[in-house]
């Protein structure tokens, strides 16, 4: 049965399901199921998870003060008990208040849901509201590349008081803008919804209100012809929230009758590793030779195909075959000649099959070594299914089921007879470590292999304890760019090759890039007359940096592992520096730990921030140690695993 709900489609009678707020519609649906069914005892909060919640509770209580200070007039929605909270919510709104902070909004029954905004504003106008939350991240990045940010100062906290920083753009967090989705819905239910526009912000750590459109078409998303669309924050919610009150309502008769079938089964995707029902999940996806989700990268559209196609496990991926897989990636519709190779006689050329006018298909076919129906015979008829669905890194999904399974820990990808690493005569490691307010540590592991001592070789960390802001991380960012450039410099003065390296360079190049900006907006803001009237609109500190993480002197070892090495397993640096041998010094190395141990390194107790800066220091040298480790390994054993060709055609 379909029905429309306020807007939300179910094809289920979702009436006897609970009300649920907008969580539900941003986690795993898997999850939601398991937290209806409950099918075991669910893990506990790992003290990653307890950290970040008590830090994000931390944060709103500090927003919520600054902006009681501001707004005066604010109303405080107080009490537990529910009904009361709605009604005083509404109270408020009818009244007029200009920020409504920890309010309840009236329950929309039809659609099955409740919710608590962190904050209501009123539109400029007077017409309706808007939702606003607090989250404890950052919401801005600096340049172009995300969506527009139009924000509004703390003081003047409205849509209509928000400006758009041409400097600077908004980050897309999907899980934070379809809560905002879930509130704008109630609003619009309860006829409270301001009229200009759907629009919801957020406040993070930037400090002000960040403004989200959540009518624009932001998500690329599947469809059901297969080629991907693009909605609007308003769309995916609708259908994500519609798809947990369907999966709810069948949970529910499931049940009431186990001979139900439930509606979802388990998936292998990022937000498993913090799951409640891991225990559960993870026994059966690594059944046998495991769920293909299981492969990184796969994603829930490639493992929906496979699904569909009747590959459910590893090994039926890795039993595909690469050479019509590679076919099907470029987009050959293989399934005519499939079918005629039985019904024709051998010597038919393909030509006279899919038309002489699919020049592309037949080049392509023909580098394959596939001219005749005879030749064709050697295709894989079930690989050759995927036609339907061609998906551009089949082959490549196949090798990673291959390697998985195989008996080397790793394989060369097929036409890579050595791996090679960039090298220079004066090397680098750099890693960094940061919370959410900003970087507190860059560490830096200097090595000479020019055997003429031209520079200090070891371990230097540049790090602060000090409460971290943009000032803090700027000045520190600013001592440790000034050490790089100065080394980088004596390296070419010596006449040498100067190389900097990373492991997944990615986070490094975008708080590079993110504290150089605002380094370079501090100081046009103090200097901005005179250098305007020199003609500079900047101070080129993000020029620079661009200049060098865009240069042959920055690698990223991420990059020329995967380039060259295959193992069909993660490949965080934990992971491929066991390929060597590196093991860290200190327990439970990791980022997740780092956070737990860096609230530890700033406390007031002398030897709990003695024990967290010794564990902090100790895990980035290893870290940077590691990617030495890894670099000297690839040039050398790793050219001995075997290629992954060797696995199967």
């Amino acid at each position: 049965m379909i029905r429309n709900i306020g807007a939300v489609v179910t094809r289920y009678d979702v009436s006897a399901v609970p009300p649920q707020g907008g969580y539900v519609a941003k986690q795993c649906p898997v999850r939601a199921q398991w937290d209806a069914v409950r099918p075991c005892a669910p893990l506990p909060f790992s003290p990653l998870v307890e950290r970040r919640l008590e830090r994000g509770r931390q944060f709103e209580r500090e927003v919520v003060a600054r902006l009681l200070a501001l707004h005066q007039d604010a109303y405080v929605v107080t009490g537990a008990d529910r009904a009361e909270r709605e009604a005083a919510t509404a109270a408020a709104m009818r009244a007029g208040a200009p920020v409504i902070v920890a309010g309840r909004l009236p329950a929309d029954p039809a659609g099955r849901r409740v919710g608590e905004p962190d904050l209501l504003v009123a539109a400029a106008d007077g017409s309706g509201y808007r939702p606003v939350d607090i989250k404890h991240h950052r919401c801005l990045d600096p340049g172009p590349g995300g969506l527009p940010a139009v924000c509004s100062a703390l003081d003047r906290a409205t849509w209509e008081a928000a400006a758009e920083d041409p400097a600077s753009s908004a980050r897309k967090r999907r899980e934070d803008l379809l809560q905002l989705a879930h509130y704008q819905r109630m609003l619009e239910v309860a006829g409270l919804a301001a009229s200009a526009g759907r629009m919801g912000g957020i406040i993070g750590v930037d400090r002000v209100v960040t403004w989200y459109d959540l009518d624009a078409a932001c998500w690329l998303t599947p469809s059901a012809s297969g080629r991907q669309r693009r909605r609007s924050t308003m769309q995916v919610y609708d259908f994500e929230f519609g798809f947990r009150l369907d999966i709810l309502a069948v949970a529910a008769a499931h049940q009431a009758d186990p001979a139900v079938g439930l509606l979802v089964v388990p998936v292998r995707i990022g937000e498993c590793a913090e799951c409640p029902w891991w225990s559960w999940c993870g026994p059966q996806l690594e059944a046998g030779s495991g769920d293909v989700s299981l492969l990184p990268g796969l994603g829930w559209r490639a493992w929906r195909i496979h699904r569909d196609h009747g590959v459910t496990s590893r090994g039926d991926l890795a039993q595909l075959d690469h050479r019509t897989a590679t076919l099907v990636a470029g987009k050959v519709d293989l399934r005519p000649v499939v079918a005629a190779v039985d019904g024709a006689p051998d010597e038919t050329p393909v030509a006279d099959i899919i038309g002489e006018r699919k020049r592309g298909q037949l080049a392509r076919l023909a580098r394959a070594g596939i001219h005749t129906l005879g030749d064709a015979r050697a295709l894989c008829s079930r690989t050759a299914a995927y036609c339907d669905s061609p998906m551009a890194d089949l082959p490549e999904q196949i090798d990673k089921a291959r390697a998985a399974l195989g008996v080397s820990p790793g394989y060369r990808r097929r036409g890579v007879a050595r791996v090679e690493v960039p090298r220079g005569d004066v090397e680098v490691d750099i890693d960094m470590e940061n919370v959410e307010e900003g970087v507190y540590l860059w560490g830096a592991l200097v090595t000479d292999r020019s055997g003429r001592d031209v520079v200090s070789a070891g371990y230097r960390p540049f790090c602060t304890w000090d409460p971290v802001g943009s000032e803090v991380e700027v000045a520190l960012f600013a001592e440790f760019w000034a050490w790089l450039t100065a080394l980088r410099r004596e390296v070419a003065a010596a006449g040498l090759v100067f190389r900097a390296y990373c492991y997944n360079a990615a986070a490094e190049n975008t708080q590079m890039r993110r504290i150089a900006a605002a380094a370079d907006a501090a100081v046009l803001a103090e200097r901005g007359d005179d250098l305007r009237g020199a003609g500079l609109t900047g101070v080129g500190l993000a020029d620079a940096v661009a200049a060098f993480t865009g240069s042959d002197e920055w690698v990223d070892l991420l990059r020329v592992f995967d380039a060259q090495l295959i193992t069909g397993r993660p490949a965080g640096l934990k992971d491929v520096a066991a390929l060597c041998g590196f093991s860290w010094e200190v327990e439970d190395p990791g980022g997740g730990e780092s956070m737990v141990r860096y609230d530890q390194a700033v406390s007031s107790e002398p030897r709990a921030a003695r024990s967290g800066r010794d564990w902090l220091l100790s895990y980035n040298r290893n870290d940077v140690e590691a990617t030495r480790a890894l670099r000297d390994w690839l040039g050398h054993e790793a050219t001995g695993y075997p290629s992954v060709a060797d696995l199967g055609r």
